[in-house]
């Protein structure tokens, strides 16, 4: 025995026995039976409502944690807060036992006044168990703070940026001056939608995000209201989206439009002030600035008021201009005629707010307009011989796409067998979707190329 196991070709086959070893089990090919217990589980575990039940069960065959971890990441959407479901496991080792599975894998924290209350109550649930040691949630991306005004304050962002180190998008209508943001390395998108006033925007702070945040794209700091907030200067070299009250931005516009990645530009007028002179100054100075790379205009001209010398004029420096949303239009001079708009490159038109718009008006323009992908209509003009033209004008382009047609009041014209005709037809459809006529319903909106 002691010769052959001495002879070199068995040692070698020895030595490389020794090497072989079996990979964990969660690495390992199942085989059928393993597949057969699979599926019998996830049927079981499926079949079981209650979140206490589940993770009991989780606790008792751990060799199906990795499937029933799945299953939670599908059922519970990835969303914690302080009213997600969770929250009810009230035993503290079947709470523990999620938490410790659970919580690199949630992706966003939605805050409100539901569930235990107040953020810093929900925040101190996690944080502040012996037996867990959840600090972090290191998967969530985006954070939504809405409700209660009082439900946030200041503290407890300073909290959020210790427990959300990887937050790209923090959405906010709650009470909060913007104090601690910066201290959010890694934000992309901040929306400050601002609805009270009992703790309002702080103009240093906002100043900081401002002139710090290099990585933000998007940056929403409307206020629904009259903004107490002041700038001066701004630093945002990837800032993709601004949205921001007049008052804020009007000592800066200049810088604002130099920002080398903007692609939208919204303004909102602040309720108490007159505004009937300032406007045309910020809204022709904008055009002026950026005449060669306006791609859309969406405004509300019972806002903005524009004066009748800018219809013939700047409408026709914009040689990049594709989509126009225009609401409210009352003067007594229609302007938007096709000696006045670049007819052949237009794409998106609303004549929704437009009731001075005649029928020919409407039919001569869709007719110039053979690139034309979306249009909205007023009440005026939803009617099913108002669509029968346009597909006649259609069909005589030989256009090969459909023109999507938008009315608010298109449903409550057309008989369901007329609105199931249109939705489908070959050259006009009737469409529900509203999202290429949004437009800044107290100012104006610019997206550049």
């Amino acid at each position: 025995m002691e010769l052959i196991l001495s002879d070199p070709a068995y040692k070698s086959i020895i030595e490389g026995a020794k090497e072989c070893f079996l990979p964990p089990p969660e690495e390992r090919v199942p085989n059928y039976l393993d597949n057969l217990h699979i599926i019998f589980f996830e049927q079981i575990f499926e079949a079981i409502d209650n979140l206490s039940d589940q993770v009991r069960l989780a606790r008792a065959y751990p060799q199906f944690i990795p499937d029933i971890l799945k299953i939670w990441q599908k059922r519970l959407n990835m969303i914690v807060g302080p009213n997600t479901a969770f929250l009810s496991l009230l035993d503290i080792e079947d709470y523990v036992f999620f938490m410790d599975h659970m919580a690199d894998r949630f992706k966003e924290l939605h805050v409100n006044e539901d569930g235990v209350g107040s953020f810093a109550q929900f925040f101190d649930y996690i944080r502040h168990l012996n037996d867990i040691n959840v600090l972090r949630l290191p998967g969530v991306e985006t954070c939504i703070l809405a409700g209660n005004p009082n439900t946030v304050v200041d503290d407890d962002i300073r909290d959020l940026t210790q427990m959300l180190p990887n937050l790209k998008r923090l959405i906010s209508c709650m009470n909060i001056s913007g104090a601690y943001i910066w201290s959010f390395r890694k934000l992309e998108e901040l929306v400050f939608n601002s609805l009270y006033h009992s703790v309002p925007l702080d103009s240093r702070w906002i100043q900081e995000v401002c002139l710090n945040m290099k990585q933000l794209r998007v940056l929403d700091i409307t206020d629904q209201f009259d903004s107490g907030v002041r700038l001066t200067d701004i630093k945002l070299p990837n800032l993709e989206v601004l949205k921001i009250n007049l008052s804020s931005v009007e000592c800066m516009i200049s810088d604002v439009l130099q920002l080398p990645k903007l692609k939208k530009l919204a303004v909102r007028f602040d309720d108490s002030r007159q505004l009937h002179a300032d406007q045309e100054t910020i809204f022709q100075q904008i055009i002026v600035a950026k005449s060669e790379s306006i791609t859309r205009i969406a405004l509300n001209n019972e806002v903005v008021q524009l004066p009748p010398r800018w219809h013939q004029s700047l409408l026709l420096e914009l040689p990049q201009l594709k989509k126009l949303v225009c609401e409210n239009w009352y003067h007594d001079d229609f302007f938007l005629d096709c000696q006045h708009i670049p007819c052949p490159q237009m794409e998106v038109l609303s004549f929704s707010g437009w009731e001075i718009v005649r029928e020919f008006k409407l039919l001569e323009m869709v007719a110039e307009c053979t690139k034309l992908q979306h249009l909205a209509l007023n009440g005026y003009h939803s009617i099913q011989d108002r669509l029968e033209k346009l597909a006649h004008i259609r069909w005589e382009e030989k256009n090969a796409k459909p023109l999507q047609v938008f009315s608010d009041t298109m449903w409550t014209t057309l008989m369901p067998e007329e609105y199931q005709k249109w939705s489908n037809n070959k050259y006009v459809q009737v469409t529900c979707d509203a999202s290429e006529y949004d437009y800044q319903e107290d100012g104006f909106e610019f997206d550049f190329v």
